[in-house]
Formats: structure tokens, sequence, C-alpha cells
């Protein structure tokens, strides 16, 4: 028997494991708002039909927006909870088991969004993950709407032109009581 709605997720009413997301933004101004988002994927596709058409398969994906705290001039701090969700038989496949897969803190300003995403297990095991942004997209107030470009440490561009950029770098930690 199925139940649930894969799309929209039943809550866990009592989650306990907790997770410490830090951003450090190194922008040329302040920030109107930030907040977090943490991206969550269906992890074992068997629970999940195959589709007739494509004969792929279609895990489901939902996020779970967290409250970002300033800490100083440059540091937000946020939490989330890893278990979250749900774990539901959807399709009367088995057990569907949701878990995060990556997470962002998302800085705006001027309704500009410059979202430092990061796969969850590399900032968990590999320590701090950097993005780097461009410095004229944050201060050209007529670009508002739109999604800042993410840029890595080996990009071309940022490479040649390391003084246009600024960095936002993100931790993750799992979170002691």
């Amino acid at each position: 028997m199925t139940h649930g709605d894969p799309s929209n997720p039943a809550k866990n009413p009592h989650p306990v494991k907790r997770y410490v997301v830090t951003a450090t933004s190194y922008a040329p101004g302040p920030w109107d708002a930030v907040e977090g988002v943490a991206f969550f994927d269906v992890i074992n596709k068997k629970c999940v039909p195959m589709d007739s058409f494509t004969g792929g398969q279609s895990p489901p994906n939902t996020s779970v927006h967290f409250e970002m705290t300033r800490m100083n001039e440059k540091t937000w701090k946020g939490y989330f909870y890893r278990d979250a969700l749900v774990d539901e038989d959807y399709f009367g496949l088995g057990v569907c088991h949701w878990d995060v897969t990556s997470l962002a803190p998302v800085f705006t300003v001027h309704s500009e969004k410059f979202g430092a995403s990061t796969w969850f297990e590399d900032a968990l095991h590999k320590g701090a993950q950097t993005t780097y942004f461009k410095k004229s997209e944050f201060l050209d107030h007529s670009l508002g709407g739109d999604d800042s470009l993410e840029s890595t440490a080996s990009t071309p561009e940022v490479i040649q032109r390391p003084s246009e950029f600024f960095p936002i770098t993100v931790t993750v930690k799992e979170a002691t009581p």
C-alpha cells in the first residue's frame, strides 16, 4: 500500500541529526538577506518506478529552507536537520529514504541571489568549500531578480582576474548538543 506525497513529503516531528552551516562572505558591501536551503533527494532508486516511456527513473527531490543568523560583519550560521523528512513508501516498491545531497547559503542583495551551493558530503568530509562571484554583479543594482553565476578557484576567469571576484566560504559540521 502506498501513501504520502513525494512532492510534499511529511516533516519529521522529532529530528535529531542536526548540522551547522557557517558561511563567510567577503562581498564588497552589505547583504539585504541571507537564508539557507538544504536540498533533499530520495537516495535509494529501487523504491521509484521505471518510467515506461523513457525507461529511466526520476527519484523525488525537495528543499527545506533554514534560518541563517548573522554572527559578525562577514559570517552567518544556520542549522538544519539531515533527518527533517519522513521516509515513506510512495510507489508500493518499498520505503524511499531521503537524505541531504547539497545545500546553499543564499545571499541576496538588490534582489540578486548569490547561492554558494556545495555538495553535502564534500563539505562534510573535505572541509571548507569556497565559491566565487563577480564583484560587478554584486554592485550592479540593475541586475535584480537573477541568480548570480557561481565560479570556483579553477575557473579561468577567476585565475586570470582574481581581483574581480569575491569568495563565499561554507563549512558544514555535525552539531553537538
